[in-house]
């Protein structure tokens, strides 16, 4: 009797690990935790007087908001995804540059000055501790260390001005070790408007020093990406604003520094164009675009076939504020008076995913993807 107790036990005993190698087995074939990485979108918002921000975890119908109420932004804050941190421009009236890490948005990690009245309008890093920082009152870009904000140093850019002896420096992005600043030489005798050809500056990063500059084909470039899958840097430059057809889209070659002029142009998208977003290792990408009547709209466009695709959505009114793109989704800032929010839609379909605008408290100002 005791033997067949033993020997079940036995058999029970090999059948548990059989078992256990089996389950390890298809466990090593078909893993059964998906990897998988959640993405968010980190939104400052704003009422034109005082602004916050908001996260959203991007999950389809299901994607919802955290409101951060008690943080205090500027009311024109713009922020930047750079690694595991979000570097948010303080614009005019702040003047700094705030970093908080992605992992904890109760405090940032660091705030620090870029001078007063010096309206900072974008930051680039090249190591963690060598950060350059547009600033659109000066005729110099700002190098700082952003762990600390210690000034590195100036580089002097004021050759470049217009004759009210202001460059107005804006957006930048590096390719390997070019840093390109765009600089929109407006008239400030003038409302702003452009004085000249917008300009593309390009400085060595590794000795700081400016090895020349590109004269765009048109004025007041607004926005700069580099879109790998093209190699090529995509500038939407939006001429006056009170000129519907004076702007468009150009590229320009990182390796020759040649422009390529116009690929689509603000009569193609029937309005002045100019925030962008380029699809990942793609060529489409889309525009915000805003009409005689001041009503905002997104646009989808393809840089290689050089055309609009089609119109992605509209508001009866200037409302649209920051788009930002990753492989699957679209965001935008709609300000809307009575449902503002940001409305998520699919890059495969270009059909909205969320049946309402997300509450972001505040309404949104600007995106970025994280």
């Amino acid at each position: 009797m005791k033997q067949r107790i033993i020997k079940k036990i036995l058999i029970s005993v090999v059948l548990f690990l059989v078992s256990i190698n089996l389950t390890l087995a298809s466990a090593e074939s078909f893993p059964l935790v998906s990897e998988e990485t959640d993405e968010y979108a980190f939104v400052t918002t704003s009422d034109f007087e005082t602004g916050h921000f908001a996260t959203i975890k991007i999950k389809g119908k299901k994607s919802k908001a955290k409101k951060y109420n008690k943080a205090e932004l500027n009311s024109d804050a713009i922020p930047k995804t750079i690694d595991d941190k979000i570097y948010v421009v303080n614009r005019m009236g702040q003047d700094n540059i705030t970093i908080y890490s992605t992992q904890n948005f109760k405090k940032p990690l660091i705030q620090f000055s870029t001078g007063n009245g010096s309206n900072p309008h974008d930051i680039v890093l090249t190591s963690n501790d060598k950060a350059y920082i547009s600033l659109y009152e000066k005729g110099y870009l700002l190098v700082v260390n952003p762990n600390t904000g210690a000034e590195l140093k100036r580089i002097d850019i004021s050759s470049f001005a217009d004759n009210d002896g202001i460059p107005e420096a804006d957006q930048m992005v590096i390719v390997d070790v070019i840093l390109y600043v765009t600089l929109l030489k407006l008239d400030r005798n003038n409302l702003y408007q452009p004085a000249e050809n917008g300009e593309l500056l390009m400085i060595d990063t590794t000795d700081d020093t400016i090895i020349g500059s590109i004269v765009l084909t048109g004025q007041n470039p607004y926005d700069i990406l580099y879109n790998e899958s093209l190699d090529k840097l995509v500038i939407t430059e939006t001429g006056s604003f009170y000129d519907l057809t004076d702007g468009g889209i150009e590229t320009v070659d990182p390796n020759t520094h040649e422009a390529s002029g116009f690929i689509l142009t603000e009569s193609d998208f029937e309005g002045n164009i100019t925030e962008s977003a380029m699809k990942p290792s793609s060529s489409q990408g889309y525009i915000i675009v805003t009409d005689a009547a001041y009503n905002t709209s997104v646009a989808s466009f393809d840089l290689a076939e050089a055309k609009k695709l089609k119109d992605i959505y509209a508001t009866s009114g200037f409302y649209i504020f920051g788009i930002a793109v990753n492989a699957e989704n679209l965001l935008v800032g709609d300000r809307t008076p009575k449902k503002p929010g940001v409305r998520i839609f699919s890059t495969a379909t270009d059909e909205q995913i969320t049946t309402k605008p997300i509450n972001t408290g505040l309404p949104p100002y600007s995106i970025t993807i994280y």
